[in-house]
């Protein structure tokens, strides 16, 4: 039996209008009354109907979802699925954009970011930001001007946004870790690819691969090799750096692509490397051919489609809710493709 303010007014011997106003989070209700309606409501099972609480107000909400260009092949899926799950929320008043900024090769979001709260024109943001430390005065500055920021993909855990949907970094390096040694024995050289960026993401990615090693107690030479962010869209960077790094390469027991351009880099060690582990991030058309090639031994995946249907779903539970709730973060699982399932973690027409 659905459970309505009357229903609710009736348990407690108060108007039902009191109850309404409660329950739609409306002024001119002392916080007592506040709290005993509210406690009521959750004893009884009350859940709100949304649909009917934006045809009452006719209110739009205009919600922002800012993310990157580059790896397009994950930001354009992640992209597809906002768009895809953004249907099923328009009953409920909601107007959702998807704008994609330039990070490479330099960081377009922070100008963008402090242009949208400018202009006032929406009612909350979520952002996928290149790293952390970088927007926390601007976010903080737009929660302050009461619009809300939810963080997707890359945390900023020291600002006010109101919840993070996305991977535990540390997690992905340590898990990265225990795979390598799983698959090797008498593991004693490792190259770790990185970003020579110090993101939040990457940096994060680093220490939980060393911690690993550390808390195993396994004694293993890691050597390091940089790339600039411009081997995202500059395939001679990459070029240059494989070619000069090859003999290293070749030395190494494993190797760990912590940054996003394992099917970049894919052609430069297919000719060589079916000896090594190696293991990365995420995955398209190139990665799962070079898993196929038996290039690449696995990696590391996390769902675009619960980043983008989570995210969307804390969004419209805290426009339309309680927004003096805290907001709990999701932190999405770690999946493992190996070349057995990893068909199975692209869309199906690429298969």
């Amino acid at each position: 039996m659905k459970v309505t303010a009357k229903m609710i007014a009736e348990e407690l011997g108060m108007s039902t209008a009191t109850v309404d106003r409660v329950l739609n989070n409306r002024k001119g209700v002392s916080d007592k009354t506040i709290q005993k309606v509210r406690d009521k409501a959750k004893e009884l099972g009350y859940r709100p109907n949304r649909a009917a609480k934006f045809m009452s107000t006719q209110r739009l909400i205009h919600v922002a979802f800012i993310l990157p260009v580059v790896p397009d092949y994950f930001w354009r899926e992640l992209d597809k699925e906002i768009k895809k799950a953004s249907y099923m929320y328009e009953d409920f008043g909601f107007h959702i954009e998807v704008h994609r900024v330039h990070t490479i090769p330099e960081n377009e979001q922070l100008l963008y970011l402090e242009n949208l709260i400018q202009e006032g024109k929406y009612d909350a943001i979520a952002i996928a930001p290149h790293d952390a430390d970088p927007f926390v005065d601007l976010i903080n500055q737009a929660v302050e001007a009461d619009i809300p920021v939810f963080t997707v993909n890359t945390d900023v855990p020291n600002s006010n946004r109101i919840a993070y949907v996305g991977s535990n970094y540390f997690d992905a390096g340590y898990l990265a870790a225990e795979l390598i040694s799983l698959f090797k024995e008498n593991l004693r050289s490792i190259t770790l690819i990185r970003d020579s960026e110090d993101t939040y993401q990457m940096t994060h990615k680093e220490r939980g691969f060393f911690a690993y090693f550390k808390e195993h107690n396994l004694d293993v030479e890691i050597q390091t090799l940089y790339f600039s962010q411009s081997a995202y869209t500059d395939r001679r960077h990459i070029k240059e750096v494989m070619e000069k790094e090859t003999e290293q390469l070749k030395k190494t027991d494993a190797v760990y692509v912590a940054s996003g351009i394992l099917g970049e880099i894919e052609n430069y060690w297919s000719s060589w490397s079916k000896k090594h582990i190696i293991i990365g991030h995420d995955i398209n058309q190139e990665i799962y051919h070079a898993m196929k090639q038996g290039v690449v031994t696995a990696t590391i995946c996390q769902d675009p489609m619960a980043q983008a249907t989570i995210t969307l779903q804390k969004v419209t539970d805290y426009m339309l809710g309680d927004q003096k709730k805290k907001v709990k973060d999701h932190i999405v699982k770690l999946e493992i493709a190996t070349p057995s399932n990893a068909k199975y973690y692209l869309d199906s027409s690429d298969y």
